[in-house]
């Protein structure tokens, strides 16, 4: 969740500030407090130490007063352990401020490392788990810990007690050490990403928790594995195995990105731009994963049982592809992944696991996979983001290939991630070529429809909500996902209490909610349900609720309606997309950060 950012050799001489400018496109990972810690170069007053600055809050237009130097470290924090507070924003130093440390994720038995600590009078300034890191490091530092004719070699001691160090460290964890004296920065992943960037033509190295952090300066990458370790110096950067400290070879990739992908291109916020963008990316998926596609939907036929499992939108998107693979004939199962663990035990090699994340890196949907492939199912990795861990553990990939999402609320990588299960599931009952043409036809109807008439109308609907406290909403069948998806874009981007149920529960309770006034959105397409969807818009309209239908078609039943593109089956995207609007314009009406909405990180890499 937390974000890492470092420089080695940096062109400009100026670290602080680019790993500050680096910190600021990795805001969306955890924000409530950020830090940098950097060497001074020779050309600023003599420190005997490393120079660090930390503060609550979010980064914003924050310039750092460090002094210059070409190596730095940088950290957002999404605080698990600890209050927000400057002394607990990373980074942390050992007791002679020789070391700092960043990090992203728990350390689960930090605990009783502390109180050992103590006892042998090591000073600790912060309430979190990552503070012990530190200090561990400088333990086996010492020269009490380190034999007499190893002493010279300082990094390479450094090297080995940074390694030592994380492998007694419990939990799913990724941390980055700088060192005054060897001018070195060290990292280790285990279950948290992190990615190295390397600018060869200025001689410059990068470390981060994703890579539009430096997309500016390089798109040359090695994305670390889990039990991996880079040690990055002036001279380049060496990769190791860091449970038995032996040197790998280090492979670099170059990623297709561009800079632009990850800027806001004249948009006033990343989270519209990204809405904008689907009328693209909807489109790109018809032309990509032609082959995995195919094999998988072969699988199916040959009867493999089809589970679909992801965690918040994620999950919604395996619910739709749900309805997707029954409409073709085949039945599946789905589960949010935080949930799939009784259910693992029923996996096995004719077991066919579809695990959809934006990230590739939700920790709960690692757990569920890594349960099941112990089980000998064959899993299938949905994701957006390149060089996740849940591609690493999938047997076949489908990266949906949407581009970077830098907003915390996922919009085109849900999209994105939705085209491909519909592709797949028409794909399976061998109709991929008509489907294909289908969601073609569908991004020429967004291009039509998404349009400055349907924004005013979506601005002039956000005025007339923006004080509500609860909102209300209903769908079934395709539409029951749809609404779903729905009301989490209103209450991750504008904090209003937005309520989905399927249709069929109001009158299981449901309908009490309703008072005069209430604003119940119905969501609907031309479907064989759209009579039954009515009847319930009926139900809540007599009861006095605003009913917003949300379709391709006017009705009686509603008093107003956001009409949308008539697209059969595929009518749900169009519907889906007036709610991440909808989202946005609300949110920024009542003063919401659209890209950063509280208390949310884009990845949820803890449990």
């Amino acid at each position: 969740m937390c974000g890492i950012f470092a420089v080695v050799n940096d062109k400009t001489n100026n670290a602080a500030q680019t790993v500050l400018t680096g910190l600021k496109k990795l805001e969306y990972r955890g924000y409530d407090s950020w830090g940098i810690a950097i060497k001074p170069g020779r050309s600023t007053e003599a420190v005997d130490r490393l120079q660090v600055e930390k503060h609550i809050g979010k980064i914003g237009e924050a310039k750092t007063n460090l002094p210059k130097g070409k190596i730095a470290i940088g950290h957002t924090r999404w605080a698990t352990h600890g209050g927000v507070t400057d002394e607990n924003a990373h980074p942390h130093l050992d007791c002679h401020q020789q070391i700092a440390v960043i990090h992203n994720g728990i350390v689960e038995n930090y605990l009783e490392f502390k109180e050992e600590l103590i006892k042998k009078t090591h000073k600790f300034s912060s309430e979190t788990d990552t503070e012990v890191i530190a200090h561990l490091i400088e333990e086996k530092m010492r020269p009490s810990v380190i034999p007499s004719e190893e002493r010279s070699d300082e990094s390479r001691n450094l090297e080995k007690a940074v390694f030592e160090t994380f492998n007694s460290l419990v939990g799913s964890n990724a941390i980055g050490v700088i060192d005054f004296e060897s001018e070195t920065i060290i990292a280790c992943r285990n279950g948290s990403p992190l990615v190295v960037g390397v600018d060869e033509k200025n001689h410059q190295f990068f470390l981060g928790s994703d890579v539009p952090a430096f997309l500016k300066h390089t798109n040359r990458v090695h994305f670390l594995d889990d039990g991996e370790a880079v040690v990055i110096t002036k001279q380049g950067v060496k990769l190791f195995n860091v449970k038995s400290g032996q040197e790998k070879k280090l492979i670099l990739q170059q990623l297709d990105w561009q800079l632009e992908d990850a800027e806001k291109g004249g948009f006033p916020h990343f989270l519209l731009k990204e809405i904008m963008e689907q009328k693209e990316t909807i489109a790109k998926i018809a032309s990509i994963n032609e082959k995995e596609i195919l094999e998988i939907a072969n699988l199916i036929r040959q009867g493999f049982r089809t589970v679909l499992i992801g965690c918040g939108t994620a999950s919604y998107c395996a619910l739709a592809g749900k309805y997707f693979f029954a409409n073709t004939g085949f039945e599946s199962q789905t589960y949010g992944a935080y949930e799939f663990l009784p259910f693992s035990q029923f996996a096995n090699n004719k077991t066919l696991i579809i695990a959809i994340s934006q990230s590739g890196e939700t920790a709960d949907t690692l757990i569920a996979v890594r349960a099941a492939k112990k089980q000998g199912a064959k899993i299938v990795a949905v994701v957006n983001s390149r060089g996740s861990t849940l591609e690493r553990l999938a047997d076949i990939v489908l990266s949906v290939g949407a581009g970077p999402e830098i907003a915390v609320v996922s919009t085109k990588a849900f999209t994105a991630q939705l085209v491909t299960l519909y592709l797949l599931a028409e794909a399976t009952s061998n109709k991929y070529e008509p489907g294909k043409k289908k969601i073609k036809e569908l991004s020429k109807a967004l291009h039509n429809w998404l349009n400055k008439q349907l924004t005013n109308r979506l601005i002039d609907l956000a005025k007339e909500l923006i004080d509500q406290e609860h909102i209300y909403l209903i769908g079934k069948h395709l539409n029951y996902p749809a609404t779903l998806e729905f009301a989490l874009k209103l209450k991750e981007s504008s904090y209003i209490h937005a309520e989905p149920f399927a249709a069929g529960e109001l009158k299981h309770g449901v309908i009490t909610l309703i008072q005069k006034g209430t604003p119940c959105f119905v969501l609907a397409s031309n479907d064989e349900v759209k009579g039954e969807i009515l009847s319930s818009a009926a139900e809540l309209k007599a009861r006095g609720g605003r009913i917003i239908g949300i379709a391709p078609f006017n009705s009686y039943e509603f008093n107003e309606v956001i009409q949308t593109p008539d697209l059969g089956e595929l009518t749900i995207f169009a519907n889906i997309i007036v709610g991440q609007l909808l989202g946005y314009y609300l949110g920024v009406g009542r003063g919401a950060d659209p890209d950063k909405p509280r208390n949310l990180a884009k990845s949820v890499t803890v449990k």
